[in-house]
């Protein structure tokens, strides 16, 4: 509105002047925007990346989190395989997504600690990812095929003796199993022919034909094995015994401490996913591993609950990064 006053100049009454109006109307929204988004999170699925086929315990572990998450989230999450590369096509994927909260990823140290110090050449680093909590931690398990006799102790004595006639089946260069086993032998003086086998499942196959003595894998992924006697866990990486395995040793109690440390699987958001967003995804994530349906589905798998917080997550990661370095490096194991 336009007036004039006293002296007959005129002024403005009523209404901002145009350049702060336009600013304090261009701000706002922004401002607003961003705060609904936020709390609106999540408005649409949300797409949970796994980097194993159906049926492993990556994807296990995942579709029992997503089954309690859609309800406390009130959005389904589907499940997305994307194998291929030992998990780096899956995890190159999550990283170029959108950070919005809307894909996930679920994977373990392979992803996040191992790859990264085996390669400079991959299409994402660690920093490509926003870690939101642990779900499961597991032990490693050193595994023999049901004719091999005695147990860690004797076996070891034997490779003493003679270490060309005994050897250990992997899953490939700089996997889990390779380099726990180098891990192992390293540390303690003992050197074993390697054999890389394209997976776990033409591996576990040989396994059992009697073909491989050995291979070192994760609980979850055997303990079905195990329980039927195909396989023999007879030893694993836990610091005490594990609960889903109450009659077989620690390698810690068979004298090799450098071997206690636990595998898990975790799930991170694309670097750049809101703060906000990430907490919500966690607090969610630290609710449903108070359910006790979701931890008696995890234990029968030969895992444990685990939640922490985005930062004690990025921690833990940063910790194993360095511990698995010390083994890495030395033996100057590349992919490229």
């Amino acid at each position: 509105m336009r007036n004039t006053d006293p002296k007959g100049r005129a002024v403005v009454t009523g209404i901002l002047p145009r350049r702060t109006l336009l600013r304090s109307l261009g701000t706002a929204p922004l401002a607003i925007g961003g705060a609904r988004a936020q709390s609106a999170y999540p408005d649409r699925p949300i797409r949970v990346i796994v980097p194993y086929a159906a049926g492993g315990g990556t994807d296990v572990t995942a579709r029992a989190a997503t089954q309690r998450l859609t309800t406390e989230l009130g959005q389904q999450m589907p499940v997305d395989n994307r194998t291929g590369a030992n998990t780096a096509i899956a995890a190159e994927y999550v990283a170029r997504s959108r950070p919005d909260g809307h894909t996930l990823f679920v994977s373990g140290s392979t992803t996040f600690v191992l790859l990264p110090l085996l390669s400079q050449r991959l299409p994402f680093r660690p920093g490509d990812f926003a870690p939101v909590s642990q779900l499961t931690r597991f032990p490693m398990a050193c595994v023999v095929n049901s004719t091999v006799q005695g147990g860690f102790p004797e076996i070891v004595a034997r490779i003493q003796r003679a270490p060309s006639e005994f050897l250990y089946a992997h899953t490939g260069i700089g996997s889990s199993g390779h380099l726990m086993g180098e891990r192992l032998f390293m540390n303690h003086g003992l050197r074993l022919t390697s054999v890389p086998y394209r997976g776990f499942a033409p591996t576990l196959v040989d396994m059992m034909a009697g073909q491989i003595p050995m291979t070192f894998e994760s609980v979850p992924a055997v303990m079905p094995f195990h329980r039927d006697g195909r396989v023999r866990i007879v030893a694993v990486s836990s610091p005490e015994r594990w609960p889903a395995l109450p009659d077989v040793p620690t390698f810690r109690e068979l004298g090799y401490g450098s071997m206690a440390f636990h595998g898990w699987f975790g799930m991170v958001a694309p670097a750049g996913t809101p703060a906000a967003i990430v907490d919500r995804l966690s607090q969610a994530v630290a609710k449903i591993s108070a359910d006790p349906g979701y931890r008696a589905a995890i234990d029968a798998t030969g895992q444990q609950v685990v939640h922490n917080s985005p930062e004690d997550f990025a921690s833990l990661i940063a910790e194993e990064t360095g511990e698995w370095r010390k083994v890495i490096e030395p033996l100057n194991i590349r992919l490229d």
